[in-house]
This record gives C-alpha cells, sequence and structure tokens, in this order.
C-alpha cells in the first residue's frame, strides 16, 4: 500500500514539475521585421569571429614564445583573441534576441585559424596580417548591412545594429593597428636590430 502511495505521488510530482507544454511556443520573430536571408548572414558571422580568434590566439602564443619573448607584442595578440570570441558570443546572443534558433553555426566543419598562418618572421608581418583581417571583417560587415537592407527582404534593426555598433569598431580597429605598423616602423629608422624590443617596451 505505502510502495503504491509512493508511486502515485512521485507521478503527480513529476506531472507538475514539467516545464514542457502541448501548446504551441510563442516566438520573438515576427514576419514583419524577421528576415531569412539577413538572419543566415549574421549567423555565418559567428564562425569568422571564432577563427579570426584562433588565428590572434597562435599570434599570442607565436611571441609568447622563449625564443621570441615579445611578452607586450603577445598580449596584444591575446587581448584580439579574447575579442573576438566576444563578438561571436554577442552575434549569438543578439541572433536569440531576434528568435533565431539555428545552433549549427560551423556548418558541420571544424573551425580553423582564419588565415591559416601559423608562424611570423616578426611584428610587423604579424601586424599586417591582423590589419588585413580587420578590414576582411570591415567588408563582411558591409556585405551584411547591404543583404539586410535589401528591398522587400530588408531588416531595418539588424542592419542599424551592423552600421552602429560593428562597422563603427571595426574602423576604429583598423586605425589602431595601422598606427601601430607605422610605429613600429619609425622605431626601425636606425634602429633595426632594436625595433622590435623597443617596440614591445612601449606597448
Amino acid at each position: 500500500m505505502l510502495a503504491l502511495l509512493m508511486t502515485v505521488m512521485v507521478g503527480l510530482a513529476s506531472s507538475t514539475c514539467s516545464v514542457s507544454s502541448p501548446d504551441e511556443k510563442a516566438k520573438a520573430s515576427d514576419p514583419a521585421n524577421y528576415q531569412q536571408t539577413c538572419i543566415t548572414a549574421l549567423e555565418q558571422q559567428v564562425r569568422i569571429e571564432f577563427e579570426a580568434s584562433l588565428q590572434y590566439l597562435l599570434m599570442g602564443a607565436h611571441f609568447d614564445q622563449d625564443t621570441v619573448n615579445l611578452p607586450k607584442v603577445a598580449e596584444l595578440f591575446w587581448s584580439h583573441a579574447d575579442e573576438e570570441r566576444s563578438h561571436a558570443i554577442q552575434f549569438i546572443q543578439y541572433l536569440r534576441m531576434r528568435g533565431a534558433v539555428n545552433n549549427d553555426f560551423f556548418g558541420g566543419n571544424p573551425i580553423q585559424p582564419k588565415e591559416k598562418v601559423y608562424t611570423w618572421a616578426g611584428i610587423e608581418e604579424a601586424l599586417q596580417l591582423a590589419l588585413k583581417m580587420e578590414k576582411d571583417v570591415s567588408g563582411k560587415m558591409k556585405e551584411m548591412i547591404d543583404i539586410c537592407s535589401t528591398a522587400g527582404q530588408d531588416d531595418p534593426h539588424a542592419a542599424d545594429w551592423l552600421t552602429g555598433t560593428w562597422l563603427e569598431e571595426q574602423l576604429h580597429g583598423q586605425r589602431h593597428l595601422a598606427g601601430l605598423i607605422n610605429t613600429f616602423n619609425n622605431f626601425k629608422r636606425g634602429h633595426e636590430e632594436l625595433a622590435e624590443w623597443m617596440f614591445d617596451q612601449e606597448l
């Protein structure tokens, strides 16, 4: 009798604590603003941000080697890696806010470092690669803005978010890296052998 009572109580508890419901799920997306072509472009950007993060991790690791030993340059690239990972998360969070539910951001393929570069001859080569990556991402931002602004399929909120938040940040990032490259080139004038050490101390 006691066993039967316990079975009934467990059954009642499991039925009242269930978080699932047969009712249709409410959705955050709406047909007036949610445009799949725009959302797909945003989803694809998640992979790009993670791959940029991986590339910056390798750059940080390179300059942190004992045979290179430029710790502040390494820290510059470690911070860029963290920043790109943070960007990927912010894109995912934005997609969730808009009601997108796709989790396959990598298309079934493992992510790789964006440029597939694993070693660098020196600081200038690494900074030039970093500037190229930032400019490539700025180009992708422009492409996404165009896709999200297509007449009849426009998503004004996404286009504004990309323009006001991300394109602004990309342009500031490009300016910063260009400035670092020019500063490094200034150190090379008459100090070729010490330029990398001097630049590292300046950061």
